[in-house]
């Protein structure tokens, strides 16, 4: 991709911005002709509950401060300023204009042998949900075809929109918990017998019972979900995530535990929560805030958190605010089940931006090489070492 054909990609991000702000329809011919070409993608974008919300992310973000950063990590030449201002823009501050997908996918030029097609047709297909298991007694294990099942009775079950019952997966009768099992590059929302709903997100698995008692609800988890908790004052609902339990009577709030990361992270969006280790309150949360747990040394602390970044992968979204590019291939392995491999002299270069779990992988990294410091070793068996571009 020519420059002159990035400079076109975000003024058309611009038309589109403003015109979904102002409610203006742009008179730009080149606006016109990409949301004619790619209506259905305008259609998503205006349709956007938090679309006002990525906006102000996008706009909130210091590009000056962001270049100068960058620009004391890599050194140019000084008639390519501008031309890499142009990338950092895009990469950094221009998070609609990635969201939208305004073609920044053929900026990726390294050319070798592991990019022949048939090796790496994976890395530039759209992302498929993978199925979901559902392990019951005697460890048997269902495949789940279909997503948003209900607990019923005694069964896990789906309705047509006649009321039909279409799917009915018979659960655990006694107190043992039944395990959802989601994998790498899946996602699923289940709704337990209360009413309370889960959403599940990549390689993560949620045990729950069939029934609950009746003064108490509890679920196990391990890896990240988004509880929304039916309000019932007289049976607390309880998280139980390695050494914390988190307690809520009806509330709205996502929780990031993955076993191989040190870290938990309980963040409120709606309501109150307590948190618990063993009989200690370690934090009451309030909405707006973050609990982080570090595992190996117990330390913990409460601070604000930024909602739209812990939640965005509700909403099909990978949002980044500062965050360093180690963190950031963990998201993106999980959900497109690749093992990304960094290379510890650039483990701790952090960046900002919005980029959709809809577009093919290759398309995420064109986004993540336009900052002008990554580069990537694509490998047959789907792995990718993440290296320093030479300049």
């Amino acid at each position: 991709m020519t420059i002159n054909k990035i400079e076109e990609s975000i003024q058309i991000a611009e038309e589109l911005a403003k015109e979904i702000c102002t409610g203006k329809e742009s008179d730009s011919l080149s606006a016109q002709q990409w949301k004619k070409g790619s209506s259905e993608l305008y259609k998503e974008i205006r349709s956007q509950e938090k679309l006002l919300q990525e906006i102000a992310f996008h706009e909130s973000i210091d590009v000056d401060k962001e270049l100068e950063s960058i620009n004391k990590r890599i050194t140019l030449p000084a008639k390519r300023t501008n031309k890499y201002r142009l990338y950092i823009i895009s990469s950094i501050a221009a998070s609609f204009l990635i969201l939208a997908g305004i073609g920044l996918a053929t900026l990726w030029t390294q050319v070798n042998d592991v990019r022949k097609p048939v090796a790496t047709n994976w890395i530039s297909s759209i992302p498929e949900t993978s199925e979901s298991s559902l392990i019951v007694s005697a460890n048997k294990t269902v495949k789940l075809n279909k997503n948003n099942l209900i607990v019923s009775g005694e069964k896990l079950v789906s309705h047509s929109r006649e009321g039909k019952e279409t799917i009915a997966i018979h659960l655990n009768t006694d107190n043992e918990f039944n395990k959802l099992s989601v994998p790498a590059g899946g996602e699923y929302q289940l709704t337990l017998e209360d009413g309370t709903t889960i959403q599940v997100n990549a390689a993560s698995e949620l045990l729950f019972p069939t029934h609950f008692k009746k003064y108490i609800r509890q679920v196990k988890l391990k890896g990240e979900a988004y509880f929304k908790v039916k309000t019932k004052p007289d049976s607390p609902f309880h998280i139980m995530v390695d050494k914390l339990n988190v307690q809520v009577t009806g509330t709205s709030f996502n929780v990031k535990a993955y076993e191989e990361s040190d870290k938990i992270d309980i963040t409120l969006v709606e309501g109150s929560v307590n948190i618990r280790r063993g009989q200690e309150v370690l934090a009451t949360l309030i909405p707006g805030h973050k609990f982080i747990y570090c595992k190996t040394t117990d330390e913990y602390s409460t601070t604000e958190a930024d909602i739209m970044a812990e939640t965005g992968w509700t909403e099909g979204k990978f949002v980044f605010r500062n965050e360093k590019i180690e963190n950031i291939t963990q998201e993106l392995s999980r959900w497109y089940n690749v093992e990304m491999v960094v290379n510890d002299d650039i483990k701790d270069l952090c960046y900002s931006g919005i980029l959709s779990r809809k577009q093919p992988f290759i398309e995420i990294l064109d986004a993540l090489q336009l900052t002008h410091e990554l580069d990537f070793k694509v490998h047959q068996d789907k792995k990718i070492d993440v290296i320093r571009k030479k300049n």
